[in-house]
């Protein structure tokens, strides 16, 4: 369902609905294109140009399988980092150069933190970026679950605490970040506690350096690192007012309005709900948009249509297996399908794929352990 406010009435989903064909401002069409097959368990795209010869390529992890492999633009041919690995969950491109490629990459992963090993790997490109990478373990941290790269650091978010259990998983979940070269795991914060599913890099001072966000069962918090080193947190939202453990967030993004800033999330935890959050009176004021999600995975915010307004992608992995997209009409979130039941999506990425200067969306489906792009054909 579909409105600014809390809940709407059928008859008022379908005025969306309506006002969505008739919407003042342009709006992109999409052409789906299959990349690969066989992704069994799909976890993860990233877009990077890993042979550095000007077109972004696409990076997949699969947790399912015992490699991680990247796709060569124009024709996807596929290339393998890294095999003999088992549960591989996440990656960061630490660099794409001239000089040669480095990925972090997070293995051995259970959500069952005493299942868990939870080992960081470098890879490092030997000279040819389609032979097989260089390996190098630098950690085991349980539940390591997401890899971001934030001012030239290598974020590392477990999911839980070393210690926690189904299905408060209370504990001090840790935020650990390494600098390349020296690879040593440093502490960013361990106040959070619960599942922390989500960190997002995001200039959010507009100072030219990243800031991070991140969605637990404690809700959405800001992270500044200051002069002295040391980590400021602050409590952005709440998230989903249900009890523990529905509580909080599983994914949060920002985008933009005009020059209003919005933030958007799923909630809970693998849930059913989008909201977009706005400032009012120095307070996030939370607004559901959708609540038809089942298990809802992947969200991201892009200007596909090259307005003012910037879209809100979100994907789910269950019942209806669709990916959304949530444009706002000047009065309320409108939402159309993207790809109707054929993309389970558990990670998405935008990136410009074929060079005509729009943002195309790729991503990898657990169920039909398929990578896909979806070609922004523009507005005319």
């Amino acid at each position: 369902m579909i409105t600014m406010h809390q809940s709407v009435t059928r008859t008022a989903w379908l005025c969306a609905a309506l006002a969505g064909a008739a919407f003042a401002q342009p709006i992109a069409k999409f052409q789906t294109h299959e990349v690969a097959t066989g992704l069994r368990g799909g976890y993860q795209v990233v877009i990077a140009d890993i042979n550095q010869d000007g077109k972004p390529d696409l990076v997949t992890v699969a947790s399912n399988l015992t490699e991680v492999a990247w796709f060569e633009n124009p024709g996807w041919q596929k290339h393998v980092i890294v095999s003999d690995i088992r549960q591989p969950i996440n990656l960061a491109v630490v660099k794409a150069d001239k000089t040669g490629v480095v990925i972090a990459l997070a293995t051995d992963f259970s959500p069952n933190a005493k299942q868990s090993i939870g080992t960081v790997m470098i890879l490092e490109s030997t000279g040819d970026v389609t032979q097989p990478f260089k390996r190098t373990d630098i950690d085991k941290l349980p539940t390591s679950h997401r890899l971001r790269m934030l001012n030239g650091l290598v974020v590392n978010a477990p999911l839980t605490d070393a210690d926690a259990v189904a299905p408060d998983y209370h504990g001090k979940t840790p935020l650990v970040f390494y600098k390349p070269g020296e690879w040593k795991r440093q502490l960013i914060t361990d106040a959070d506690d619960g599942v922390v599913h989500c960190i997002y890099p995001v200039d959010w001072d507009g100072d030219g350096k990243q800031q991070m966000l991140t969605a637990s069962f404690q809700g959405v918090f800001l992270l500044r690192q200051q002069k002295d080193g040391k980590w400021e947190r602050t409590k952005l939202a709440a998230g989903s007012p249900d009890a523990w453990p529905k509580s909080g967030a599983s994914d949060v993004a920002v985008g933009r309005l005009r020059n209003e800033r919005f933030l958007a999330t799923i909630e809970p935890w693998h849930g059913n709900v989008v909201a977009v959050y706005t400032k009012e009176n120095g307070e996030w004021r939370r607004n559901v948009i959708d609540t038809s999600l089942a298990d809802g995975h992947t969200l991201l915010t892009a200007n596909l249509d090259g307005t003012d307004r910037d879209v809100i992608i979100a994907g789910y992995r269950q019942r209806g297996a669709s990916l959304n997209l949530y444009r706002f009409d000047g009065k309320q979130w409108v939402k159309s399908l993207l790809d109707e039941g054929g993309m389970p999506a558990a990670g998405c990425a935008v990136g410009d794929l074929n060079g005509d200067g729009r943002p195309d969306i790729a991503c990898i489906g657990t169920a039909t352990a398929t990578l896909k792009w979806y070609e922004n054909l523009g507005t005319k």
